[in-house]
């Protein structure tokens, strides 16, 4: 058997593959009796037809077609071994020739390959955030709401009352030059029963919003324009843009707050050892809110640090990846859809898109979500980070603490071995983010060394559908092996050994 091997586009390689005829007449024979067994013939019982005989009943092409397919895994699977091809997934029989000696020809997609370039010389400026005063002050202010009186009003709404509203609401003419947004009569906020607080000072939903409202009783429906400011910090793609409001009152509701004192924090901590005073609360409420500002902060950081390396690396992946991974986000959109009570083929009906359109509206996100992911895994492998089994007990004793008497329950939820590697896919990921932003920080930590982690495990992950190898070790040492994917982006490697794609056009004699 003679086996040339080329790569070719799309990141992928072509076997071609010249076999004895010899053992081309055996398999020809060997699909005559498959043939035989299969097909009733006058005179002859199943499978006793002779081959002259066969032939004539069914023609030369159709024996030929069986041979060609069952050589061809065959043939495939060896060509694999002596060509030492490493595949992404399964390949496909891409022509067959019967002279001048028999020949088939493979394609093959190839697992995805990864340059990082100098990664460990992308640097960024991180600035950890603070926690201003009104912050607080708002926080405060959600607690008091959450623990206030609260009765039905048959009143019209005034300012301060909690309402429950449907709202409706679309943008007013197109964007001007150097506005974002949607264009005129695109939705903006499609809401039902949402519960609002009508307070002018926090500027609900959007600033005006409050004075559109007021007035209006339940079962009235009021409509009004908004111009938001030119703030895009605070209002995104709604800054300087009209947008007008279709909002009907399902319900109107007084609130009286508790008011804000030494009692009211004794209140809402009664439960702990020792209840605060409110200072002590204000203290703590400043402190939760710094530590989540820090964590978003640092997981943006990481984000960007990762985009920073993937512009400087190089990726090259099959078409069959890109595939696999717009398949994996269909499946997710069917089950999103599904908790509304509609199918993935319900919305192509609905929105008229076939599923042809589906994959060009996927593919650019598929395609930057996979090199982003690929970086991310060689990153882990260049610094040959691993996580100890000591390290998934720690995260999943924290998981379950909150938890108390139940937490025996939740644990044995949490021991399963696919919620292990889970979770130890989770650590992996984190420690990987962790790195980059040390790195883009100019720590230059020494690989192979965990620098130190973050406090959630999964603050900015994915977690991965296609769990890392369990390992046994409870030691610090790392195993790269242990990385298959870190995050749900990658789809599994998979090892192939058999073609899944013959046709009767290709495996025709020429």
């Amino acid at each position: 058997m003679n086996i040339q091997t080329e790569r070719i586009e799309n990141h992928s390689a072509r076997l071609t593959v010249e076999v004895d005829s010899e053992r081309l007449e055996k398999a020809k024979q060997s699909a005559a009796r498959k043939i035989g067994n299969r097909v009733n013939i006058p005179g002859f019982r199943k499978g006793k037809a002779p081959y002259r005989i066969l032939v004539s009943y069914v023609g030369e092409a159709a024996i030929l077609e069986e041979a060609v397919e069952t050589l061809g895994n065959e043939i495939y699977k060896e060509a694999l071994d002596g060509s030492q091809v490493d595949p992404y997934g399964p390949g496909a029989l891409e022509d067959f020739k019967l002279d001048p000696t028999p020949t088939f020809q493979f394609t093959v997609p190839l697992q995805p390959e990864v340059d990082l370039g100098a990664y460990r010389d992308v640097r960024l400026e991180y600035t950890n955030p603070t926690v201003e005063d009104a912050a607080v002050d708002s926080a405060l202010k959600a607690m008091l709401n959450d623990n206030a009186v609260v009765e039905e009003s048959n009143r019209p709404v005034e300012a301060g009352n909690r309402v429950t509203v449907d709202i409706h609401s679309h943008f007013v003419g197109d964007p001007a030059e150097g506005q974002e947004g949607g264009k005129d009569g695109e939705e903006v906020i499609h809401q039902h029963d949402a519960v609002i607080n009508l307070d002018s000072t926090d500027e609900p939903l959007a600033p005006g919003f409050v004075e559109g409202l007021v007035g209006a009783a339940v079962g009235e429906t009021k409509e009004f324009e908004i111009t938001y400011p030119d703030d895009k910090d605070k209002y995104n793609d709604l800054a300087g843009r009209k947008v007008e409001f279709h909002v009907t009152v399902k319900k109107i509701e007084n609130v009286t707050l508790p008011v804000l004192n030494d009692e009211f924090a004794a209140r809402v901590t009664a439960g702990e050892e020792t209840p605060l005073t409110l200072l002590e609360l204000r203290v703590r409420v400043r402190e939760d809110l710094q530590k989540a500002a820090e964590e978003r902060a640092k997981s943006d950081f990481s984000r960007k640090v990762l985009e920073k390396i993937v512009e400087g690396a190089q990726v090259s992946f099959p078409e069959a990846m890109v595939q696999d991974q717009i398949e994996d986000m269909l499946e997710s959109l069917d089950r999103n859809l599904r908790q509304q009570g509609v199918t993935l083929k319900d919305y192509m009906k609905i929105t008229g898109k076939t599923r042809e359109n589906f994959d060009e509206d996927y593919r650019e996100s598929a395609t930057n979500t996979l090199r982003r992911s690929l970086v991310l895994r060689q990153v882990l492998r260049e610094e040959v980070l691993d996580v100890t089994n000591a390290q998934v007990q720690a995260e999943i004793d924290r998981l379950v603490a909150p938890f108390g008497d139940q937490g025996a329950m939740y644990r044995s939820f949490f021991e399963q071995p696919d919620m292990v590697a889970g979770l130890r896919n989770d650590l992996l990921t984190q420690r990987t983010y962790d790195r980059i932003a040390a790195i883009a920080r100019g720590e230059n930590p020494e690989k192979g060394v965990p620098v130190a982690a973050s406090s959630t495990a999964t603050e900015n992950t994915e977690a991965s559908e296609t769990p890392v190898e369990n390992t046994e070790s409870t030691t610090n040492e790392t195993s790269v092996e242990n990385t298959a994917s870190i995050t749900n982006e990658i789809p599994a490697e998979t090892e192939t050994s058999a073609v899944n794609e013959t046709s009767s056009s290709e495996s025709e004699a020429k």
